[in-house]
C-alpha cells in the first residue's frame, strides 16, 4: 500500500506545484499588463521611476545623502493614471536645448519639476514662452530646503541667473526630517551662511556606472523583489493589511508642520537666508513662493520668512484647492492648467521686476 501511495503523492505534489507555478505566471502577466487592477496605490508602486533602482530615473550620492536624476535620460513615467516623457539634459536636470547660461534658475519638488506633465507643459517651459528667458528648472521630486539650498550652491556659477525662483510645498517640513536627524538640523541652523561647506560631489558620470555595476550584480532574490509584479503585490497586500516589513528609507516623523519654532521650520528660514546670501553673491535675485493650496498657516510663515529677509513674497493665494481645475484629479500635482497659473504668476513679477533683460532687451 505505501509503494503505491508514495508514487501517487508525488504526482500530487507536482500537480500542485506545477499548478500553483502556473498560476503565479498567469498572475504576473497579468499584473505586468493591468496593473491597476489593484487600485492607483498598488500601480504607482509598481510603475515608479523615482528610484534608484533598475529603470530608475536617480543615482544616489552616499556622501551627500542627496538623490540627483540620470543626465541625458529619456523614458516614459508612470504616476495616478497619468503617463508623461521625462527627459534630461546633460546636468541631470528636466531642460531641453541650452539653458547655461539662464536668465531664471528654478528651485521646487514635483510641482514644478512636471509630475504628469509633458515638457510643454511644465513651469519651466510656460515662462519661457510667456518671458522670452532662458529659464533652467532644477526642480526634482522629493526636493525640500536641503536639496535646494546644496543644489543653488552647486549650479549657481555655473548658470549665472539674473532670478532664482524659491518654490516652498506643503510637505517640505516632513521631508527634511526624512533626510536629516536633529543634529545635522541644528549644525545647519548653527552655520553662519559663509561657512556652510558639502561634501565633494562624485563625478556624476562614475556615480552612474557604480549604479549600474550594483544592478547588474544583484543576487536573483534581489533581482525577483525588484521585477516580479507578483513580490510587489505580496508586499502591497502587507502594507494594506498593516504588517508592512520594514524598509530601508528614513521613516517620516509625525510632526507639527505648521510649529515655526520647530527644527525643520528654524532650517528652512535659515536655508532661505543663506540661499539669498548665495544669489546676492552672484549678482542675482532670490524671490519666493508658497504652493500651499491646502494650509494658509504654511502660507504665511513662508510670507513672514521672505518679509524678515527682505525677499519678494509671489502671491499664489489664487491657487486653492477648492479650484479643481488647477489640480490633476486623483493626484494633487498642478494640472496643464495650474503650471499655467503659476507660470503667469512668476512671469507678472519678473516683467515688473526688470524690464529689460541682460543684453538690453525687454522681457516679453
Amino acid at each position: 500500500m505505501r509503494r503505491v501511495l508514495r508514487p501517487r503523492l508525488l504526482v500530487n505534489l507536482v500537480v500542485v506545484a506545477a499548478s500553483l507555478l502556473i498560476g503565479l505566471a498567469v498572475l504576473e502577466a497579468v499584473l505586468r499588463v493591468r496593473p491597476t487592477l489593484l487600485g492607483d496605490a498598488f500601480a504607482n508602486g509598481a510603475l515608479s521611476k523615482y528610484t534608484t533602482r533598475e529603470g530608475g530615473i536617480y543615482y544616489r550620492d552616499r556622501d551627500l545623502r542627496i538623490h540627483f536624476m540620470i543626465p541625458n535620460l529619456t523614458t516614459r513615467m508612470y504616476a495616478s493614471g497619468y503617463e508623461w516623457t521625462h527627459e534630461t539634459d546633460s546636468l541631470g536636470f528636466r531642460n531641453r536645448g541650452r539653458v547655461v547660461p539662464a536668465d531664471v534658475i528654478l528651485l521646487g519638488d514635483s510641482y514644478i519639476y512636471g509630475h504628469g506633465l509633458e515638457y510643454e507643459q511644465t513651469v519651466g517651459h510656460l515662462l519661457h514662452q510667456l518671458t522670452g528667458l532662458t529659464v533652467a528648472n532644477l526642480a526634482r521630486q522629493g526636493d525640500c530646503a536641503f536639496q535646494e539650498a546644496y543644489l543653488l550652491t552647486e549650479y549657481l556659477p555655473v548658470f549665472r541667473p539674473r532670478w532664482v525662483v524659491y518654490f516652498f510645498y506643503e510637505n517640505d517640513i516632513s521631508d527634511l526630517y526624512a533626510f536629516l536627524s536633529d543634529r545635522q538640523l541644528e549644525e545647519f541652523i548653527a552655520s553662519p551662511f559663509h561657512a556652510i561647506r558639502y561634501p565633494a560631489r562624485r563625478d556624476p558620470a562614475a556615480a552612474v556606472r557604480a549604479r549600474q555595476e550594483a544592478i547588474q550584480k544583484r543576487s536573483p532574490l534581489q533581482w525577483a523583489r525588484e521585477r516580479l509584479y507578483v513580490y510587489k503585490m505580496w508586499r502591497w497586500l502587507r502594507w494594506q493589511l498593516g504588517l508592512r516589513e520594514a524598509v530601508a528609507a528614513p521613516r517620516r516623523r509625525s510632526v507639527d508642520q505648521d510649529d515655526e519654532s520647530s527644527l525643520a521650520w528654524r532650517y528652512t528660514r535659515h536655508a532661505v537666508g543663506y540661499m539669498q546670501f548665495l544669489s546676492g553673491r552672484a549678482g542675482a535675485q532670490l524671490v519666493v513662493a508658497a504652493i500651499t493650496p491646502s494650509n494658509r498657516r504654511q502660507y504665511g510663515l513662508v510670507q513672514a520668512i521672505a518679509h524678515d529677509y527682505g525677499l519678494p513674497f509671489l502671491d499664489t493665494s489664487s491657487l486653492t484647492a477648492a479650484d479643481s481645475t488647477l489640480w490633476l484629479l486623483r493626484d494633487g500635482h498642478p494640472s496643464p492648467d495650474g503650471a499655467r497659473r503659476l507660470a503667469d504668476i512668476v512671469a507678472a513679477h519678473l516683467k515688473a521686476s526688470s524690464p529689460d533683460d541682460r543684453h538690453g532687451r525687454r522681457v516679453q
